[in-house]
């Protein structure tokens, strides 16, 4: 589908039921999510998944990637689709998780519901990063498909091996003309941006946000900006890392049906 003049890869289950848009993190794509969208469309929603502009096997265009662009990329791409309506849930990841926030915050009647994993957006602008998001950044410089199989293992402690397919797969999504650039692009645009912390109040979407106690990419020390925020219910997951939607699926999407159904 192009939107806005981008070619936008994207994925939309069957189901009639409310949308459920999942958005990924930092060289995520649709196949970030392989373990969620059916158990979640199962459940009665239709689940919307994309390549975000820069990612995946959606065009990657020489430009600047920031979380404006994203934010109002995501509205255009609803809108095509005809699903922006209140009854819309946004689920975001790290990167993705800032996305989904600044989208709420800005078209605050077009959430139901929203569903943030350790989203970055709220990091003072001290934070220079984690040994463990430094060592993701530069998967980036990675030759070989080992080498990149080696630093996703490096990531989470508590993360299971890393499948050669999905290592192979994202090795080969950054091979591509223009990936390396966006990817830096990207972070460079979430580092920069403008915080999120005095606006969460503007968020009117019953929330949710999930944290892994043994995030080395986004410690858990950074979520204390939620916790004045209105209407947001926090769960931390022990034993689960910044990927816990993959590595802990089983109890992740236990844990979203049921606030998606409430």
């Amino acid at each position: 589908m192009n939107v806005a003049k981008i070619h936008v890869r994207y994925l939309a289950t069957e189901s009639k039921g409310n949308p459920v848009l999942l958005i990924h993190g930092l060289g995520g794509s649709i196949e970030s999510w392989i373990n969620n969208i059916e158990i979640i469309s199962s459940h009665g929603f239709q689940v919307i998944a994309l390549d975000l502009p820069g990612f995946g096997l959606s065009d990657k265009p020489q430009m600047t990637y920031n979380i404006k662009y994203y934010f109002k990329f995501i509205s255009k791409f609803i809108k095509q689709l005809g699903r922006g309506s209140h009854s819309l849930s946004i689920i975001g990841s790290s990167l993705g998780g800032h996305i989904a926030a600044e989208f709420a915050i800005n078209y605050p009647s077009e959430v139901s519901k929203l569903i943030l994993i350790s989203p970055a957006g709220a990091l003072p602008f001290s934070f220079k990063g984690t040994p463990v998001l430094r060592d993701y950044i530069n998967i980036v410089k990675a030759k070989t498909v080992k080498q990149v199989r080696d630093t996703l293992l490096r990531i989470d402690k508590n993360v299971k091996p890393i499948e050669f397919n999905y290592a192979n797969m994202l090795f080969e999504r950054l091979s591509l003309p223009g990936a390396r650039e966006a990817y830096m692009s990207a972070l460079e645009g979430s580092a920069h941006a403008p915080r999120i912390n005095d606006r969460l109040n503007k968020i009117k979407a019953k929330s949710l946000l999930i944290w892994g106690k043994d995030d080395q990419m986004i410690p858990v020390s950074f979520l204390y900006p939620f916790i004045k925020m209105k209407n947001c219910r926090i769960i931390l997951l022990e034993n689960c890392g910044h990927t816990l939607y993959r590595d802990n699926s089983t109890l992740f999407n236990k844990i979203v049906i049921d606030f998606l159904k409430e």
